[in-house]
């Protein structure tokens, strides 16, 4: 029978509970004295389970950390094994990963099981997700390109983002709403045009048309229309400005202010001088696209675009007139001028607008009145009037006499002065149709029947002839207060 010593017993027994609960073990001392039996046996053999098991655990250490280049026996183990072939695997599902990162969504995986058809199944989601952006995208893109091109040369680069930018995007069927309408036209430029070579009307046009679009789209102005020297500007649509009514002021104010450069260049040109007069006016409008399906453009119509027109055709050169309707809109500090009565078809009683010389809160560009000094002729001049519907003259010539004269008016002595704002042709002679006759067109401002029946006009197109003939009457005028001279009307 095998006789053991306790504390070989214990000693073992220690070992073995070391073991089961994980912590280090040292290998057993065998005593010298201990024959070959079998407690020395058993002995050695934990002590070469020790020196193994020590391998082993520093081994499970490394696969913890990921390093799976472990000592040759480690190695052979089937953990280190399936971890090399997981590590495989997750390089290859990163390249796939990047790929699909890169775009190319038609990358599949067929191995670890369930997290296949996982991967796989996203891969095919992405894919049917980018279809339906890259339709999105297409339809977005044809969006935005049509407020480019239906605003892009109507409006400053910067409104067209502001359009673009618009979360609930464009109404662009039409809508009612309320608008601020600049309306310019150059005075007697068709009179002008007839006496000019055309590449000489057209840089001048091009010339004085850049000058004022810069100033509307510096202010966010919308151009709607340029006909020939006609500009029509919106303010408050597409983009709805709520200072609409004094962003139009200020451009209004602008552009008479800028004309003085814009005749500068002319004469050093040797080209004529232009005058422009505008029409400023706040109304309720219908704003969108007209047109056909061939054709369209974002446009405005309403009663308010056809009164901004009638009040226009009052004005005369250098003048800007606004309705009661923005004078309310802008509120205090407009400075206004004289008060002119405007009239038309359809219009129940006149409309009381008046001449805008500036607004406090911004004088640099105040404007004084027109000079109204009119000094007497030493002799009355005879001359001829003929009346003007629109473009077409009348065919009754009136005789007149010019009996005073000042920068850009004339008062008239006439039996019958022509009605007021009425537009007219004055000639030197009955006959307006021989080469060089001096001749000018001008616009009745005020009639008058004491001390001589007649009428102020202002000039609105000056032949050159005609220009030539004042020039020479203002150097021998006789000077004398602004009244035309006590005479009878010419007969």
């Amino acid at each position: 029978m095998l006789t053991v010593s306790r504390e070989l017993l214990d000693q073992l027994t220690a070992t073995f509970h070391y073991l089961r609960v994980g912590k280090p073990v040292a290998p057993l001392v065998i005593p010298e004295e201990l024959p070959d039996n079998e407690l020395r046996q058993l002995m050695t053999y934990v002590n070469r389970f020790l020196v193994e098991y020590d391998a082993f655990a520093k081994s499970l250490a490394q696969l913890a950390q990921g390093e799976l280049d472990l000592p040759p026996r480690a190695s052979q183990m089937a953990a280190a094994q399936a971890l090399k072939t997981l590590q495989s695997n997750l390089r290859h599902l990163t390249w796939k990963t990047q790929q699909v990162a890169a775009g190319d969504l038609s990358q599949q995986v067929d191995f670890m099981g369930a997290f296949s058809q996982a991967f796989n199944s996203m891969t095919q989601q992405l894919r049917e997700s980018r279809e339906q952006l890259l339709a999105m995208n297409e339809q977005l893109e044809k969006r935005n390109r049509f407020i480019r091109e239906t605003f892009g040369r109507y409006t400053s680069d910067d409104i067209v983002q502001v359009l673009l930018d618009m979360p609930e995007g464009l109404k662009l069927g039409g809508e009612k709403r309320p608008v601020t309408i600049l309306m310019s036209d150059l005075r007697g430029f068709t009179a002008m045009v007839e006496r000019l070579e055309a590449t000489v009307v057209v840089s001048l046009l091009n010339h004085y048309l850049s000058v004022m679009i810069d100033i509307i789209q510096a202010e966010g102005g919308t151009i709607d229309e340029i006909i020939g020297d006609a500009i029509l500007v919106l303010f408050g649509a597409p983009v709805p400005w709520t200072d609409a009514p004094l962003r139009a002021v200020r451009t209004a104010l602008a552009m008479q202010k800028a004309m003085a450069a814009v005749n500068h260049r002319n004469r050093e040109k040797g080209w004529p001088e232009i005058a422009m007069g505008i029409a400023l006016h706040t109304g309720e409008v219908v704003v969108g696209n007209l047109g056909s399906r061939k054709r369209t453009k974002y446009g405005v119509v309403g009663r308010a675009v056809n009164l901004t027109a009638r009040i226009e055709g009052y004005t005369v050169g250098g003048q800007i007139l606004v309705s009661p309707a923005l004078q309310a809109a802008v509120g205090p500090g407009l400075i206004l001028g004289e008060e002119i009565l405007v009239t038309g078809k359809g219009m129940r009683e006149p409309l009381p607008c008046r001449e805008l010389l500036g607004h406090l809160d911004y004088p640099e560009l105040q404007r004084g009145q027109a000079e109204a000094t009119l000094t007497p002729l030493v002799e009355p001049v005879p001359c001829f009037i003929r009346g003007l519907r629109g473009k077409q003259l009348e065919d009754q010539t009136q005789p007149a006499r010019l009996v005073a004269l000042g920068k850009d008016r004339a008062y008239l002595a006439t039996a019958k002065p022509p009605p007021i704002h009425s537009n007219i042709l004055l000639s030197l002679t009955p006959d307006t149709h021989l080469p060089e006759t001096p001749e000018l067109y001008a616009k009745v401002i005020s009639c008058q029947e004491k001390p001589e029946t007649g009428c102020v006009i202002h000039f609105t197109a000056v032949s050159p002839a005609m220009a030539a003939t004042l020039a020479g009457w203002r150097r021998v005028a006789a000077p004398g207060p602004a009244q035309p001279p006590d005479s009878s009307a010419p007969e």
